[in-house]
């Protein structure tokens, strides 16, 4: 059984513990059908396969069948990312179970995934919100799909193996308030969007150390040059990191050396360390990827493969080299997100409130604004908080749901002011008053001043660049507007809002004449977080000049649904584009679509 902590455990006087669990639920497709057609056999396949996956629960430590229910099953973890995993697994595990089957004797399942707090009962039950709304996802779902809620989505959305399609909300039987859903994938089961970007100087360093082995021959230097070669050339294939030659580390091979030694004579930020045993058929490797500063291990691995295939060309190496590269990012990742604010909490406070900005529902959209007003008033001095104020002024007249346009520029030039009042230099801030002067003031002049002086401080900021993308579309400049916008989704490969980034450089393609590239970056943009507005009114004059007129006239109404009071004259009142030739083939192909005057 999973581990119960006493931090999250609250003595209800009932009998009942309050824990926090990620919560799965499955059920079987049609399971009456599949029983009328083979009974016996569906009987022994499902129960074979509930029975290895409780087993392989209860060795894993970190998950638990809580029961089975004939044609479902319910489950418990300790944290969402095992909860996914496991459902990723089960979906894979399910499919090698139909190898060889006649479609109709086939097993489907749906799976419902949610995670906060629950209830456990004396006979070890759940109860609660989540199990009913896990429950609820899963009978929502299709055959073969995981539907997640949002709180699974938040917590996973920067994992480098999981990618999440934006559903909508949905209403769910017996609860109070529509769901935001999610489709949960391995990520690489779905197309990704890549950047195209020139080769940059400012990378991660990594240098690989000459593996030992204990049992120290000639044969097994050769070995380890071999196996050191190889990792080096697939490592250096990737455009986001700077390798060190392997001849460059030779020297390290049986040196006791401190790490800092090893930062300061190599210039590395990372390094591989590790060793390697061999029989005539096997070799089995042991490897860390290590930080320098920190001495923090990034990624600890186990390799066991046949010792003939080093001598092949196989992917040993480089799907080794794609796991640390997604390592990295991850740790990069999280590493730039050094608390701006004065307390942990109120650093959780503000990523809880960009979290539900970005999602642009507009209830979730109502709680940011209440949780950034809070932290505000509660850290006063921090100028991030008011940074992202700005923006979300900006983003409700974006949406449509602003009733006076004026009065929330002026609002969001407040929290700038106040912002560059504290920290004049703040990149942030620079950012958020650049995109308040592009998108409600139209005075792009201005904010291109402040987009620039952002990014000579902060070169890499990946916001900087895709909102003065931004300022450059609107003015029709396409080359420059599509180079800062595939920056910038180089500079953000698993940011949580990357939809975000897509939706500029969607918008950064059609000003550069690209239309192919705006409609594949929308679409995407568009499976990941279906409510921005922007993104639809790109993606459907994208297939209209495409002559893909069907579903432009689709994507049009899925735009008036969520805009009812979308007009040519609205959008040449509210884009600051609408001045500039490529404003005015916009407004010309919203024409033709048939969009009201």
């Amino acid at each position: 059984m999973i581990s119960t902590s006493y931090k999250d455990i609250f003595t209800l006087g009932t009998g009942l513990l309050r824990v926090n669990r990620a919560v799965l639920f499955a059920d079987v497709v049609d399971s009456v059908r599949l029983f009328e057609v083979d009974e016996e056999g569906t009987i022994v396949r499902w129960v074979g396969f509930v029975d290895d996956l409780e087993r392989r629960l209860a060795e894993s430590g970190q998950g638990r069948l809580v029961k089975r229910m004939g044609d479902g099953l319910l489950a418990e973890f300790d944290d969402a990312g095992y909860a996914a995993r496991t459902a990723l697994d089960i979906q894979a595990s399910i499919e090698k179970v139909n190898e060889n089957l006649d479609p109709d004797r086939r097993i489907e399942l749906r799976i419902g995934l949610d995670i906060g707090e629950i209830l456990h009962s004396a006979d070890q039950d759940l109860y609660g919100q989540h199990v009913n709304t896990a429950a609820r996802l899963s009978a929502a779902s299709r055959a073969g799909q995981i539907v997640t809620s949002a709180a699974i989505r938040n917590e996973l959305a920067s994992d480098p193996d999981a990618e999440f399609e934006d559903i909508g909300e949905l209403h769910l039987k017996n609860l109070p308030r529509p769901v935001s859903a999610y489709v949960l994938r391995n990520r690489d089961e779905t197309q990704s969007v890549t950047p195209r970007i020139a080769a940059k100087d400012l990378q991660p360093t990594i240098a690989v150390l000459p593996l030992v082995c204990p049992a120290v021959s000639q044969e097994t230097m050769v070995w380890s040059n071999l196996i050191t070669e190889d990792l080096v050339g697939a490592l250096a294939k990737s455009p986001a990191l700077s390798v060190i030659s392997n001849l460059s580390t030779a020297s390290f091979r049986a040196k006791a050396l401190e790490l800092e030694d090893i930062r300061t004579k190599l210039s590395a930020d990372f390094i591989v360390t590790g060793s390697f045993r061999q029989s005539p058929d096997q070799t089995i490797l042991d490897l860390e990827l290590i930080e320098t500063r920190t001495g923090l291990v990034v990624l600890a691995e186990r390799l066991e493969f046949e010792t003939s295939e080093l001598l092949q060309r196989n992917t040993i190496f480089s799907d080794l080299a794609n796991r640390m590269h997604g390592a990295l990012l991850n740790r990069e990742m999280k590493r730039a997100l050094t608390a701006p604010l004065p307390t942990l909490e109120g650093y959780a406070i503000l990523f809880g409130a960009i979290a539900l900005m970005n999602r642009l529902s507009r209830q979730d959209f109502e709680l940011a604004r209440e949780l950034l007003d809070g932290l505000i008033e509660r850290v006063p001095h921090a100028p991030a908080a008011l940074a992202w104020k700005a923006r979300w002024h900006v983003l409700k007249v974006q949406q449509g749901w602003a009733d006076d346009p004026g009065l929330e520029a002026k609002l969001a030039l407040d929290c700038t002011e106040r912002a560059l009042d504290i920290d004049p230099q703040n990149s942030a801030a620079l950012v958020a008053e650049g995109f308040v002067r592009n998108n409600l003031l139209h005075d792009l002049d201005e904010a291109e001043e402040l987009f620039d002086s952002a990014l000579e401080l902060t070169p890499n900021d990946a916001t900087g660049r895709a909102l003065r993308a931004g300022l450059y579309t609107f003015r029709g400049e396409g080359a420059k507007a599509a180079q800062d916008a595939e920056y910038a989704l180089h500079l953000a490969p698993l940011d949580p809002n990357r939809f975000f980034f897509q939706a500029m450089a969607a918008g950064a393609s059609l000003a550069n004449k690209d239309n192919a590239r705006a409609l594949e970056l929308a679409a995407s943009s568009l499976r990941l977080n279906r409510s921005h507005t922007s993104t639809l009114r790109v993606k459907t004059v994208a297939e209209w000049r495409l002559g893909k007129h069907e579903d432009a006239r689709r994507t049009l109404a899925k735009l008036l649904k969520k805009q009812p009071n979308f007009s040519i004259s609205w959008w040449q009142k509210s884009s600051p584009a609408a001045d500039f030739e490529m404003g005015r083939e916009f407004a010309r192909s919203l024409r033709d679509l048939g969009v009201p005057e």
